[in-house]
């Protein structure tokens, strides 16, 4: 048996790990070039035919659309090794068209604004009874 800790996401099938760095799995539908996330989540645009929807990993990084900064940690069932605030959530733009919200952290709150640059990274919620961390996805500024 390993002792080695993993990571392991805290939803499935939302963030891969690449020789790059975390990415957000999503899917495109090739007849209306809609990406998803979750990949699962196939909301095609009006007359699409809604064929050839394929898997892709999204851009590591986008533009910070808007954001906000909670000083209140969020109700159950969001759990968290202890109290994280402040924190920000914001909405991230990619490359591909597509907008996604998450927690913003490992970053000076003070220095965020719109339009500047974001990574995508994994970011460890808490440990499970075997002692893995578990992880969703988050942002963080590039410097």
């Amino acid at each position: 048996m390993s002792s080695e800790k993993k990571q392991v996401p805290e939803l499935p099938d939302l963030i891969d790990w690449t020789d790059d760095g975390v990415r957000l799995q999503s899917a495109r539908c090739n007849s209306c070039n809609t990406y998803f996330f979750p990949a699962s989540h196939h909301q095609h645009r009006p007359g699409c035919s809604r064929e050839g929807v394929e898997p892709v990993l999204l851009s590591k990084r986008g533009k910070l659309a808007t954001y906000t900064i909670q000083h209140y940690m969020c109700p159950p069932p969001f759990k968290t090794m202890g109290d994280i605030t402040p924190y920000g959530i914001g909405m991230v733009e990619f490359p591909e068209g597509i907008s996604v919200a998450g927690l913003i952290m490992e970053t000076e709150l003070d220095a965020l604004k719109t339009g500047r640059e974001m990574e995508t990274i994994a970011y460890t919620l808490y440990q499970n009874d075997d002692g893995d961390d578990v992880v969703t996805w988050a942002f963080r500024a590039v410097n």
